[in-house]
């Protein structure tokens, strides 16, 4: 079968479309025939080798994080899920035309959902839901702060924020470019995070009580004023770090203001732990709502996967970025 390789060189890792082996459906696994996989920001990483999910000498480095397409095999004791199925799931490898993934991890494609939504949909719910539920805490109500909100992930955990009831959502990003969008997509305020920072605009915007939790996509130029502009026992997320991985921490402010920090990540987590992330996100949320549809801002075809990715280096998408592997991959509207 082909997939898309990352090939390391003496110059710089490039994206080259391979012939390998195709994979092997194993008890209580399912077999999936690719139709399009997103493009992600740890994509990047992957191709310059600091974010690789297969072992040094393992074989090929297939890109992508995640596919969506139809069941066609399913492994010994696998029940709910059958031959036919329209999933989504997390699957390193992606962008190749089979994957073969544990079925907990295998999503239903909500019916009004295109496969290109369903790839561009699955890791950004997972990632948004954990963070702002289980790592988060976030309950009815509360008020939210998420920085990066214009990232295709960021929208999503506004639309999630939204779903679950959040009071206040605030939101921050570089420019003005996508003011209008996340206000349509649920923010109620949209910060633009200039030199002087941002503290003093949200700490204005909840009279001065600071809001219960923070979603960061940025990282380490955003955490000192992240804790400043903490409510007392808030809750400080760790998603991304688009900025950086370094900053200035407030040990006082956290203690006086008893705050939580939390890191998210996937990759430290085993099968069983990303199993009960999509059996979290599948029991509480209900997929088929229109708001929680995802936004794409275009589809490629997989042929192209290096433009794809450096359309994320130079910032000017909002939404997804989709790779199409055929036809049914490429329909970008329903029906």
């Amino acid at each position: 079968m082909k997939a898309i390789v990352i090939e390391l060189g003496t110059q710089e890792p490039e994206l080259v479309m391979r012939d390998i082996p195709a994979p092997v459906t194993g008890a209580g696994q399912v077999k999936i025939r690719v139709h399009a996989a997103s493009v992600n920001r740890a994509d990047l990483a992957q191709r310059a080798g600091t974010h690789h999910a297969a072992a040094p000498g393992s074989g090929p480095i297939v890109a992508g994080l995640d596919a969506a397409g139809d069941v066609v095999e399913v492994g010994a004791g696998v029940s709910g899920v059958q031959v036919g199925d329209r999933v989504m799931t997390l699957v390193a490898g992606g962008l190749s035309e089979q994957v073969v993934v544990e079925a907990a991890l295998a999503v239903p494609i909500p019916p009004a959902w295109t496969y290109a939504e369903g790839a561009a949909g699955i890791l950004g719910l997972l990632t948004e839901h954990n963070a702002l539920r289980t790592a988060g805490g976030l309950q009815p109500g509360e008020s939210l702060l998420i920085h990066g909100a214009a990232s295709a992930v960021g929208l999503q955990g506004v639309q999630l924020a939204r779903h679950l009831g959040a009071g206040l959502i605030i939101a921050t990003t570089r420019t003005d470019r996508a003011t209008e969008l996340l206000l349509a997509q649920g923010a109620d305020h949209v910060v633009v995070v200039e030199a002087a920072g941002f503290a003093d605009r949200v700490l204005a915007l909840t009279d001065d009580r600071g809001v219960d939790v923070i979603i960061d996509h940025v990282g380490g130029p955003y955490l000192a004023d992240s804790v400043r502009c903490a409510a007392i026992r808030g809750r400080l997320v760790s998603v991304g770090r688009l900025g950086g991985g370094q900053g200035a921490l407030d040990l006082e402010a956290v203690a006086l203001k008893r705050l939580s920090l939390v890191g998210v990540t996937f990759r430290t987590r085993d099968a069983r732990e990303k199993a009960e992330l999509v059996a979290a996100l599948r029991s509480e949320i209900d997929l088929d709502l229109e708001v929680l549809r995802p936004r794409i801002d275009r589809i490629l075809p997989w042929t192209q996967a290096r433009q794809a990715q450096d359309l994320l280096t130079e910032n000017c998408h909002l939404g997804k970025v989709v790779l199409a592997l055929d036809e049914a991959g490429q329909m970008a509207i329903s029906g």
